[in-house]
């Protein structure tokens, strides 16, 4: 059998499959599900349909796997799919989907088709249409949207839903992106979402480039709810997260309607309007230090690629505290609060160390620090004295010790303004700009600092809009008093 014509025996493997339903239809009907499922898969017809998708998905090179040392290509039908994807639905019915031969046979064999990952935030936005941030889009999806992606679309009525009700509800905002890093796959037996929150020793966020600027452009955090990978019309799989929850909206007196629990960062149009040209102006920029290996010469390719890895390190770093985050960055609950102050640390001591260490961090990095992100002496002095103590309370974290109740209060906040300024300032003057020389250089010379960090940070900042959080503002915290012996 040639190789067209292996893939063409598929089609009519389906239509004998259907036509065996459709002669024992009344049988079907009254036959629970998993009776049912076992029935079917006994069928010759069955039998069939599956012999013909391995070798048409051998032809399509789609979805190989190696089973017992035997080479499979593509998906089965199997007890479990029967169910979960609404086949036996259709089977029990008398109208047969015009669209559904086709869609059965690509789930079973391909050919392969770009996928793409989905990235629910925890953020109500009133976004119309889509935008771009960093090579993903944001948008916020529709029932139907998700019908279109969801795997078998014309029996999916009558099958499990993948997805989390507060998406399915509408109003929810994504950043969508094909991936290239996607391949076709089964869903994860005991679901990938479990197996990663177990198994992985480090976040890893695909999604992190445009949830950085997101958290940039306003004061509040903005974290991941769920994210799935897609195949579209074969596979929708939650990877990670639980989605958002769904609480009470306001009544309009017949019916109790619900909406989803978004966070603390609800903006309105103009807010909105604000952000993306935040982003518009930054994503630019930020995706300049994915751009390493374009890089001609050897050594200065080396040291842009490892800027571009301290970044993304410090900003996994950042994001993944968003949880434990209220309003303004507030720390949600007290007993978090050194541990916070640790990370927050680790992330800024990443993004300024760029040489061996030389056991001077603490003061390095609150002099690094209060010249990059400074704007006056004062500040400055400030932002050196709120890093050193950082240091003294990471210090004790790290040891096991209980740090002092001195400057808990006011740490996590000061130094969530100091990152957020950090990262915004470093992605403005690229992945080239020489941190360690440039900073040290500039403690010493007013003219270094305003040529070197200050100047090129003014000329794209002054392009932001005004609203708090877009330059990122400046607040001025008070010191705490001393304890009266």
């Amino acid at each position: 059998m040639t190789d067209s014509s292996t893939e063409l025996a598929l089609m009519p493997a389906i239509a004998a499959f259907l036509e065996r339903a459709g002669k024992v239809r009344d049988q079907l009907a009254a036959t629970g599900d998993a009776e049912l499922a076992k029935l079917v898969l006994a069928w010759p017809e069955t039998r069939a349909v599956n012999t013909a998708a391995g070798a048409a998905a051998r032809v399509h090179r789609y979805l190989y796997y190696g089973d017992g040392g035997e080479d499979h290509w593509g998906r089965r039908l199997t007890r479990n799919n029967l169910r979960a994807l609404g086949v036996l639905e259709v089977l029990r019915r008398p109208g047969i989907p015009d669209q559904f031969p086709a869609d059965l046979a690509a789930y079973l064999a391909g050919p392969p088709m770009p996928s793409e990952r989905l990235v629910v935030i925890d953020a109500g936005l009133p976004v119309r249409g889509s935008h771009g941030i960093c090579g993903w889009q944001l948008t916020q999806p529709t029932a139907a949207d998700l019908d279109e992606v969801t795997p078998l679309p014309s029996s999916s009525q009558f099958a499990a839903d993948p997805w989390d009700p507060a998406l399915r509800l509408g109003g929810c905002c994504v950043l969508r992106r094909a991936s290239d890093d996607l391949e076709a796959r089964n869903p994860s037996v005991w679901g990938t979402a479990i197996l990663r929150s177990l198994f992985e020793p480090e976040l890893v966020i695909p999604a992190w480039e445009p949830l950085l600027l997101l958290n940039l452009a306003q004061t509040e955090r903005v974290i991941v709810a769920a994210e799935y990978e897609i195949e579209p019309g074969r596979m929708v799989e939650r990877v990670r997260g639980t989605g958002l929850d769904l609480v009470p909206a306001a009544s309009d007196g017949i019916d109790d309607r619900e909406e989803p629990g978004w966070g603390p960062c609800r903006l309105d149009e103009q807010e909105l309007a604000d952000v993306l040209m935040f982003t518009d102006i930054m994503s630019p920029l930020l995706l300049q230090w994915q751009t390493w290996d374009d890089v001609a010469n050897s050594s200065q390719r080396k040291a842009t690629k490892r800027a571009s890895e301290r970044l993304q390190r410090s900003a996994h770093r950042f994001l993944a505290l968003g949880p434990r985050l209220g309003g303004d960055g507030g720390v949600l609950y007290e007993r978090d609060r050194a541990e916070i102050i640790f990370w927050y640390t680790s992330a800024l001591e990443n993004l300024v160390i760029t040489e061996s260490s030389d056991g001077e961090l603490s003061r390095k990095v609150s002099q690094r620090t209060a010249v990059l992100v400074g704007t006056d002496d004062d500040e400055r002095l400030e932002i050196r004295r709120a890093i050193t103590h950082a240091y003294h309370i990471r210090s004790k974290v790290a040891h096991g010790d209980v740090p002092p109740d001195t400057h808990l209060k006011t740490l996590p906040e000061q130094l969530y303004d100091y990152l957020r300024r950090a990262f915004r300032n470093l992605i403005i003057l690229g992945p080239r700009f020489d941190v360690a020389k440039v900073c040290d250089d500039a403690l010493m010379s007013a003219a270094v600092r305003e040529q070197s960090i200050a100047g090129p940070v003014r000329q794209i900042v002054d392009r932001l809009p005004a609203a708090p959080g877009m330059r990122t503002r400046r607040t001025r915290y008070a010191r705490p008093r001393r304890k009266s012996a």
